[in-house]
């Protein structure tokens, strides 16, 4: 009778450590923010990642964002880098300040999954900038040239200097560095630098290449540039989700709810302009 009732227990204990561990999985699910919790009806707070200088352009549709029902947390960064390192790793649900093709770079440097989604925000204005010259005839041989050293940017910069005649890249090769220089007439010397620092080099290098907005946020006037990028669409700036969420309404929803006139005005008098919206 003893060893009946002791099974007894032991049955119903097994059953009860089965059903709690049911319960755990789905709890664990709707937190990290697998399955159906990710659809826009559960959703109330997503974490978003930005860099510094674009703290305030958050707050600028912040109140369009909640009015969704969602709650902003957001996360700030220093660099580039970082944002994506966070979001593949889970730590945000999005992040908000780089292009695609910047992106692609990331995913085949790291082995990531990010996908950018529609519609995207903004064209970044990028140029090239001298406080020695007035023209990009006036750029002499030997002229120290400032880029940016993160792959994608240091592409653009390479592009536009080809589109003005003033060097030759190897057309076989997708993303040109510097090293992929296949003629330099005017013997230009390049330096490299990550692109918010890059206008401190301004004053050293006969000219730099980067995006109007990273001049702004330096102190410096970015309507005076020497010459401009054509490529600007290829460039437009998004939100920017892990694969699983590309189809997700929240994202849409933010995505949507920016374009609007309190981020456009954003644009024109704190972005001097540097930065284009996607829907006007």
């Amino acid at each position: 009778m003893k060893k009946k009732v002791l099974s007894m227990f032991l049955v119903m204990a097994m059953a009860g450590t089965l059903l709690v561990g049911c319960g755990g999985g789905s709890d664990e699910s709707s937190a990290d923010g697998s399955g159906e919790s990710g659809s826009s009806e559960e959703k109330t707070t997503v974490k978003i990642g930005i860099r510094a200088d674009m703290v305030d352009q958050l707050e600028s549709v912040r109140d369009e964002i909640e009015a969704l029902g969602y709650t902003v947390e957001e996360s700030v960064f220093d660099d580039s880098v970082q944002p994506d390192v966070a979001l593949a790793e889970g730590s945000l649900d999005m992040n908000w300040y780089q292009h695609e093709p910047y992106m692609q770079s990331y995913n085949a440097e790291n082995g990531t999954d990010l996908v950018m989604i529609e519609p995207k925000t903004f064209y970044p204005l990028f140029a090239m900038y001298s406080d020695k010259w007035e023209s990009v005839d006036e750029i002499p041989d030997g002229a120290t040239i400032g880029l940016c050293n993160d792959a994608t940017n240091q592409a653009r910069g390479l592009n536009m200097l080809e589109s003005q005649g003033l060097i030759t890249l190897d057309d076989s090769v997708e993303s040109p560095t510097m090293y992929d220089i296949a003629e330099n007439p005017h013997d230009f010397q390049f330096i490299e630098a990550e692109m918010s620092v890059l206008p401190q080099s301004l004053k050293d290098a006969d000219a730099i290449c980067l995006a109007a907005g990273h001049m702004v946020n330096a102190g410096l006037p970015a309507d005076n540039y020497l010459c401009q990028s054509d490529d600007n669409e290829t460039y437009a700036v998004g939100f920017v989700v892990r694969s699983e969420d590309k189809d997700a309404e929240w994202a849409k929803e933010i995505a949507e709810a920016v374009q609007c006139d309190d981020l456009a005005e954003y644009f024109k008098t704190d972005k001097a302009g540097t930065q284009i919206p996607c829907w006007e």
